[in-house]
């Protein structure tokens, strides 16, 4: 019993994604810090800052994030679309399929 709890920490810890793990920062701008606080608290910046994305799919990216737990204040959604669009467009580099974690 305490090998399988072992084990299953083990694997569950192994797969975690430090929040703080090194990466790209994100750029300035006035949604900065909304976007490292929604999130940022699961996973590192650079699955934000590799992706290049449409508008759309960083509204359906959000999205899923909500569905996953992140909190995005319907007030801030437009401004933090903009943000992510302006910094992390088709434009900025290689546009990226978002079923693809960063890195891969």
């Amino acid at each position: 019993m305490c090998l399988t709890i072992f084990l299953f920490a083990s694997v569950v810890l192994a797969s975690a994604q430090a929040p703080s793990a090194p990466g790209k920062p994100l750029p300035p701008g006035p949604m900065q810090h909304k976007i490292k606080a929604a999130c940022t608290t699961c996973h590192n910046a650079g699955r934000i800052t590799e992706q290049h994305l449409t508008r759309r799919q960083w509204v359906d990216q959000l999205a899923k994030m909500e569905g996953l737990g992140a909190v995005i204040a319907d007030a801030d959604r437009s401004a933090m679309l903009d943000y992510l669009t302006r910094n992390f467009g088709p434009e900025k580099g290689a546009a990226k399929d978002p079923a693809t974690p960063a890195g891969k």
